[in-house]
């Protein structure tokens, strides 16, 4: 115990703390969204934009050190069969810091989606041959499966604004055909098999991330409201519903990395309710502010509660 109390935060930092600026990004992209709405100056958003770019650099420094001092834990974190599909969140991050940081650095934002949506397109092929190579009980099969869906649904974001409409759909559809297939795989598993383990469980709100995306992705591409769109977003409003009676027993559960399933995923929602409201013709009432407030609060508490893991060594239990 005395040895690992003397090794460097680095040698624990787990994979899918990566997820913490995908829950940042996400607060950025509910404040700029509300700011707009509210005629408010882009004071929040534009915190959350450079607090997600600096922790994203600090986990990458942190990450690398990993790597070159402990290769043998990021292999047995890369061979791990839930922990790898957090890598994508590396590029998913690249694609959101590139939309976040578009009003400050302007076309050099576009070097940073475009990346990201490059990187995304590799891991997703690297993950989808490690699903295929590798025999796994079903029982391993967890909402986490479904990062990779996620970060392909989310490029269309940036890439349709710029005018880039190939390859909109072609990430669109690419996200679209995965999630497709893992929805199914992953609600058989939950139904059939014993319930995910604690450190799993915050995972099911992933479930909300690709609904939500989509929803904001098709809209995008359509530049409408229309049946598809109409299809997407109650599809992410009834996965919303239901997770809120599995709130209690979450609240139950002691800090895990994973906490930061629910941070994107609800801002995603966010943003999604927003936008659909918008071109309901409703004005940003009850609901935007309630849901603005709930995200905050909740990527708040749960980036205080990693702080608090990091400063007690608590990340070398997980």
């Amino acid at each position: 115990m005395a040895s690992d109390e003397r090794e460097p935060i680095c040698a624990h930092l787990p994979l899918p703390l990566f997820a913490a600026v995908m829950g940042i990004s996400g607060l950025g992209l509910v404040w700029h969204a509300s700011e707009a709405a509210w005629s408010l100056p882009p004071v929040v958003s534009g915190i959350a934009t450079a607090l997600a770019a600096a922790v994203f650099l600090l986990l990458l420094a942190l990450y690398a050190c990993k790597w070159a001092h402990y290769p043998d834990r990021v292999k047995r974190e890369l061979q791990h069969p839930v922990r790898i599909n957090f890598l994508p969140a590396v590029s998913i991050n690249l694609i959101l810091l590139g939309m976040l940081a578009e009003p400050w650095i302007g076309h050099w934002a576009a070097w940073l989606w475009q990346a990201g949506a490059a990187l995304q397109l590799v891991l997703t092929i690297v993950i989808v041959n490690v699903w295929l190579e590798a025999e796994r009980p079903v029982a391993s099969i967890n909402p986490a499966w479904f990062i990779p869906a996620v970060g392909n649904v989310l490029v269309p974001l940036a890439a349709a604004p710029a005018g880039q409409e190939l390859v909109a759909w072609f990430f669109m559809s690419v996200g679209l055909f995965f999630w497709i297939i893992l929805g199914t795989m992953v609600f058989y598993r939950l139904v059939t098999k014993p319930p995910l383990e604690p450190a799993m469980q915050p995972t099911l709100a992933v479930m909300l991330a690709p609904p939500s995306v989509a929803f904001l992705a098709w809209i995008s591409i359509s530049g409408e409201l229309n049946g598809m769109g109409y299809f997407f977003y109650f599809i992410a409003l009834l996965t919303f519903l239901v997770l809120i009676p599995q709130v209690p027993r979450f609240m139950r559960l002691p800090f895990f990395p994973s906490w930061w399933a629910w941070t994107f995923p609800l801002a995603a929602f966010s943003v999604a309710s927003f936008r659909f409201t918008e071109l309901c013709g409703l004005a940003p009432g009850l609901i935007h502010i309630t849901l603005a407030a709930i995200t905050s609060l909740v990527i708040g508490l749960v980036a205080i509660r990693t702080v608090l893991a990091m400063i007690r060594g608590e990340l070398a239990q997980h």
